[in-house]
């Protein structure tokens, strides 16, 4: 479909780039600012900015390592029932360590571990808990355009303050990339997550996203809409992204 148009050797880099936004098995150092919109159904509203960093090294031949720190600014206005009252100042900063292997041209695996750190300067900026988040990924190049990276994430509370519930859920997902010429892409991603403290209830969301790698410079500018399928607070989920690269 996209052959007459397919990146050449030379673009390799920024295929990677486009492709590291969604596939977690490419590991690229890199840092990010992304703002985080989330609107709810009963009038709430919440703006996240998140700086981000990536640094990752290689290991040996095929395989690559890396650490990663996201440090979210949030602000929250309430519903009309609770007066819309307006609240700013730190999330929670997550801390996350992984590795990555590359097991041929098409394939690709990795996991790490994330630390979910209950830093929010107050307890409706954050989720008033300490959280681990397990996670693992394979990666298949179905085609030089399309890249698909079935995920499986497992998190767990570890500590809870404030009187929040603990969290216990698996979330299953389908993350695919659509390599577009002029270096652009499309993502989607489906998600089913599995609540173990509800009563092992299912949620469904899908997500709809679009980037493209600057010409001159190795900055990708993205953009994602997250849909809730069934039940939940929100209504949707609005992030754009600004992520630049650390070009070897």
């Amino acid at each position: 479909m996209f052959a007459a148009e397919m990146p050449t050797d030379s673009d390799a880099t920024a295929v990677e780039q486009l492709k590291a936004l969604n596939d977690r098995t490419i590991i690229v150092s890199r840092v990010w600012l992304d703002t985080e919109w989330d609107q709810f159904k009963q009038g709430a509203e919440k703006a996240t900015w998140t700086l981000g960093g990536l640094w990752g090294w290689r290991a040996r031949d095929q395989q690559d390592w890396a650490v990663r720190l996201k440090v979210p600014f949030v602000y929250h206005r309430s519903d009309e029932a609770s007066g819309h009252t307006d609240i700013g100042g730190m999330g929670d900063i997550e801390v996350a360590t992984g590795t990555a292997f590359r097991l041929s041209d098409r394939w690709r695996t990795g996991g790490g571990i994330e630390l979910h750190a209950d830093t929010a300067s107050n307890p409706a900026l954050g989720d008033s808990m300490w959280r681990v988040h397990l996670f693992w990924a394979v990666a298949c190049d179905v085609t030089n355009w399309l890249t698909l990276t079935p995920t499986t994430e497992y998190n767990h509370s570890i500590a809870e303050e404030h009187n929040a519930p603990p969290q216990r859920y698996i979330e299953l997902s389908l993350p695919a990339t659509f390599i577009l010429p002029h270096d652009w892409s499309i993502g989607t991603n489906y998600k089913a997550k599995v609540d173990f403290e509800n009563g092992d209830h299912w949620t469904h969301t899908v997500d709809l996203g679009v980037a493209k790698r600057l010409s001159n410079v190795p900055v990708v500018l993205s953009a994602t809409l997250e849909k809730p399928l069934n039940g939940g607070a929100k209504k949707f989920q609005a992030n754009f992204t600004m992520t630049y690269y650390f070009e070897k």
